[in-house]
């Protein structure tokens, strides 16, 4: 594929979804879910309308997003299990422990659950998680209990 043939497929996409995502929303972004972290000192002068999810510190935002977590959400976006019990086995992970993930991942509005016969469908409605957040090497803040102890 020439860079030209590039050029045009994305220029058909372009015309394709024109109309169809605000247009403060660059393509890119529609299926995307950008995670915060509040904080006094800054405020969101992004602009864009795609989907945020904020949390109060880094802690918070980690503990929801482990790799376990991301890993079940990448199995839920590529292979649309039809239940939480094909989920678990999608991950190799007991019923249970994916099912308590799920429900604490649809507490934050990350996933959704399609009622099926008997059968939950979990659906992430993202492609994408951006972080959108700094940590600060500083210790200035005067929180040095990572610091070792004096000798």
């Amino acid at each position: 594929m020439t860079e030209n043939d590039t050029e045009n497929g994305r220029e058909q996409e372009s015309k394709e979804h024109a109309g169809t995502y605000p247009d403060s929303v660059p393509e890119e972004w529609a299926r995307t879910l950008r995670v915060t972290v509040e904080s006094d000192e800054q405020s969101d002068e992004s602009g864009t309308d795609h989907p945020t999810l904020s949390f109060p510190d880094v802690d918070t935002a980690t503990a929801v997003f482990t790799d376990s977590t991301l890993a079940l959400l990448r199995a839920l976006n590529v292979h649309e299990p039809a239940s939480i019990r094909e989920a678990a086995r999608l991950v190799d992970r007991d019923k249970k422990n994916v099912h308590d993930q799920l429900r604490k991942l649809a507490a934050h509005g990350i996933v959704e659950f399609a009622e099926e016969g008997n059968a939950k469908r979990p659906i992430v409605a993202y492609d994408e998680i951006v972080f959108d957040f700094a940590i600060s090497l500083d210790s200035s803040d005067g929180d040095h209990a990572d610091e070792p102890a004096a000798a």
